[in-house]
């Protein structure tokens, strides 16, 4: 089966406007079969009342009649005069309502005189006391409803007439048939206006809904700078806001992954130029292969060895998928087994360092090995970028629930822009603290993935020793926290 071409396939705008289209004339179908009923119902009341009240009248003229004739011989077997009096209170053409005002006018008129036919009555019958027909032209087998006929309080006789008879006359069909004409002409109207409001709301409605869909075409072809201009607070709006937040946020990941390309290619690039231009010194026999040729190698190929290994950290932290095994572990035993650890590097720089914890043990849930890790990030830190003769001052405490670990160091500092920056890949201050010192920018940004991994939190500030301030707070273990 062939597939059909995308300007003729059946789009939302179509599915919504024969939605819309389709509601309205549903709703204007019930409306119309709701008013039928309604109408029939009561056209149907309004007649059946109006009978009732020509009965009414019609037991009246008969009783007037009877009075002056004295009996029922004037009017047994004479059908000329049962039609008469019948047409005295003929609802309709109208002379009869002009008769019966006449008649009722003149109480001593007599209603025997000669009047106009207007053709036969509906079926009906007179009965006398003694249930003899007088006149009329029903079948006095079916089932009748009878009404009195009184003369001065006194019962003479019984107006009968057949019961579920709908009276209708021509013209109650002809104003019946009309009511419909004009309720089927305002439906196809009404409908018509519907079909017209449904397109253009439906062209309305998608038109955002367009350029969200061509805006999401050019995104996708890699033209992260798209957005959306909103021009609504609705729901729509705020797809077109969520929209541009989506274009922010790839146009920030795209530029992050080009700077992280260009920097990783930067920082691999060092060492192995260095150890490039080692080698060919050495092939070429302007440096001998000695120890100190072999230590300085040894150097850049740990130098590099812990970049890929920082990069790998990183990537697996982006994928969640670094390690941790939890436990309840003891902050400060492990942060002086760093400290001392590293003593031989700190006494080379003369830093002087300072450590300060609370008499009551501080244990924090947290992987020992990664908690290791960070203590030596952070040192290496301090050791690549704090002056000689400087001090780094470190500090356990805690709060209700948390553990705050403490890193201040001495000069250089950071300005206070920069500050936020410091746990971004590949970021450093160049002119205070730079690559010099060998460190390949990603200490931090893997601090950072660590303590989140925990559940805490990270910051830096400036520090009252002159240089930075980190501090780190990790949840306590539930035993330290009871």
């Amino acid at each position: 089966m062939p597939r059909l071409r995308p300007d003729l396939r059946f789009g939302i705008t179509a599915k919504l406007f024969i939605a819309v289209l389709f509601t309205n004339v549903v709703t204007a179908v019930a409306v119309g079969f709701g008013v039928r009923y309604a109408f029939d119902s009561g056209f149907e009341r309004y007649i059946r009342e109006r009978e009732e009240q020509r009965l009414t009248r019609l037991a009246d003229v008969f009783a007037n009649a009877y009075r002056q004739a004295g009996n029922w011989e004037f009017l047994r077997g004479n059908d000329e005069m049962w039609l008469q009096l019948n047409h005295l209170v003929r609802p309709a053409p109208h002379e009869g309502e002009r008769h019966e005002r006449r008649f009722a006018g003149t109480p001593n008129a007599n209603p025997i005189a000669r009047a106009p036919t207007f053709g036969r009555p509906p079926p009906g019958l007179v009965l006398d006391n003694d249930n003899r027909i007088v006149a009329g032209d029903a079948n006095p087998q079916q089932e009748l409803k009878r009404r009195p006929i009184l003369v001065q309080g006194q019962q003479v006789g019984w107006l009968a007439y057949p019961v579920r008879v709908m009276p209708f006359d021509v013209l109650d069909r002809r104003f019946q048939q009309a009511q419909w004409e004009a309720s089927s002409l305002v439906a196809l109207l009404a409908i018509a206006m519907a079909a017209i409001v449904a397109w253009f709301l439906a062209r309305g409605l998608l038109a955002p809904v367009k350029r969200i869909a061509g805006a999401t075409r050019r995104l996708a072809d890699g033209d992260y700078s798209t957005r959306v201009v909103s021009t609504s607070g609705d729901e729509l709006g705020g797809l077109v806001d969520d929209f541009n937040r989506l274009g922010n946020a790839l146009e920030k990941n795209e530029s992050s992954r080009r700077h992280f390309m260009a920097d990783v290619s930067h920082e691999l690039r060092t060492p192995i130029a260095i150890l490039k231009g080692e080698l060919e010194a050495i092939e070429d026999g302007v440096r001998a292969p000695d120890t100190g040729t072999v230590k300085s190698l040894q150097a850049e190929v740990a130098r590099l060895g812990k970049l890929v290994d920082d990069i790998h950290d990183l990537a697996l932290a982006d994928v969640g998928g670094l390690a941790f095994r939890f436990e309840d572990v003891s902050l400060e035993p492990l942060v002086i087994e760093i400290v001392d650890g590293s003593r031989t590097s700190l006494e080379a720089r003369r830093i002087g360092v300072e450590v300060s914890a609370p008499a009551q043990e501080i244990c924090v849930r947290a992987d020992p090995q990664r908690l290791r890790q960070l203590v030596s990030n952070l040192l290496g830190n301090t050791l690549r970028y704090t002056n000689e003769g400087g001090r780094l001052r470190i500090a356990l405490r805690r709060t209700e629930n948390r553990a705050l670990l403490t890193w201040e160091d001495s000069e250089p500092g950071v300005p206070a822009q920069a500050l936020p920056k410091l746990f971004d890949r590949f970021f450093r201050v160049e002119h205070s603290r730079s690559r010099e010192g060998g460190g390949s920018g990603l200490g931090l940004a893997i601090c950072r993935s660590i303590v989140e991994a925990h559940g805490g939190r990270i910051e830096a500030r400036g520090s009252e020793l002159g240089g930075v301030c980190i501090e780190v707070q990790l949840p306590l273990a539930q035993a330290t926290n009871a």
